[in-house]
């Protein structure tokens, strides 16, 4: 960080974080993971996990967006673009990672698109795109 850089808002971003991806990761979970025969307690802590992990790729997104465009939280029209570009790279990768390492699978409710030869869902590209770009906004909002 350079001088004349200022701080992340880390813990409102990090609480924006958490409320986008709590409200979707539960809301996906129902229709599109096939998680139904699961003990209720693995289902649980994953879901947790999951939502846990999200906001580390939030603070993570938001990090590296910040290298290419010095206002990301509130973004500026350059900080949306960063946010956006860096998400939807990070979604791509961590999805199809995830997928390649059998970390989970979908329903056949789940829309896909095919990357690298697997069926990457497209709620899951969505949501890693878009929720850092709308947590820095309201991390920024939240701080005016």
């Amino acid at each position: 960080m350079n001088r004349s850089e200022t701080p992340l808002p880390l813990k409102r971003l990090a609480g924006w974080a958490f409320v986008l991806n709590t409200m979707w990761e539960f809301g996906q979970c129902v229709f599109l993971f096939d998680m139904w025969d699961w003990p209720f307690w693995k289902a649980t802590l994953y879901m947790w996990a999951a939502v846990a992990g999200d906001v580390l790729i939030v603070l993570g997104v938001v990090w590296m967006a910040r290298r290419l465009a010095p206002r990301v939280v509130p973004p500026d029209a350059r900080g949306w673009g960063a946010l956006l570009f860096v998400g939807a790279c990070a979604a791509l990768v961590l999805e199809w990672a995830a997928l390649a390492l059998d970390l989970w699978s979908y329903s056949a409710l789940m829309p896909t698109v095919q990357v690298a030869g697997h069926a990457v869902g497209l709620s899951p590209l969505v949501q890693i795109t878009t929720l850092p770009a709308f947590s820095a906004w309201l991390a920024g909002r939240a701080s005016r």
